[in-house]
């Protein structure tokens, strides 16, 4: 008896496992972007030296990084620049130097936009490329820095619709 049932299981078993095949077929398009930067996705930029009198005073020179973009007319842009260490303010990256920050700001046919670090600018784009600058400046935060290298990061976030 019980091999019978042993054979009954073992026949309703292979049943459960018995399937109708299928296919699904997949197709798609790839398209180019809207956008493409004319500038790297890695950028290292060096201020030079700044004199501990120029942060004092103030007058530290400012460093211009172009960011074209050539885009399909009627795309929005849409960046967000974000510190990687941390904000003084609105517009001030932290760096790794103790009471030194760099100022930034970004500017669109060369007037400055509303810019704040961590939130969206964005633009809707006709026939020509967009072409914006990011202005960066050392500034001395709360007391005078100390002397020495330093090094800030910041990131940024490029969406195209």
């Amino acid at each position: 008896m019980k091999a019978l049932l042993w054979i009954l299981f073992a026949l309703a078993g292979a049943a459960a496992h018995a399937a109708d095949e299928a296919s699904i077929d997949i197709t798609g398009n790839l398209v180019a972007p809207p956008c493409v930067p004319r500038f790297p996705s890695s950028q290292q930029l060096d201020l030079g030296d700044v004199s501990l009198g120029q942060l004092a005073a103030d007058s530290a020179v400012s460093t211009d990084v172009p960011l074209v973009f050539d885009c399909r007319a009627g795309t929005r842009v849409t960046l967000k620049l974000s510190p990687g260490q941390g904000s003084a303010d609105r517009q001030t990256l932290l760096t790794d130097r103790a009471n030194l920050g760099l100022r930034l700001n970004l500017l669109h046919n060369s007037s400055q936009t509303d810019f704040s670090l961590g939130a969206d600018n964005a633009w809707l784009l006709a026939d020509a490329p967009l072409a914006l600058n990011l202005r960066v400046k050392p500034v001395a935060l709360d007391e005078p820095p100390e002397a020495g290298s330093y090094s800030a990061l910041v990131l940024m976030e490029m969406t195209y619709l």
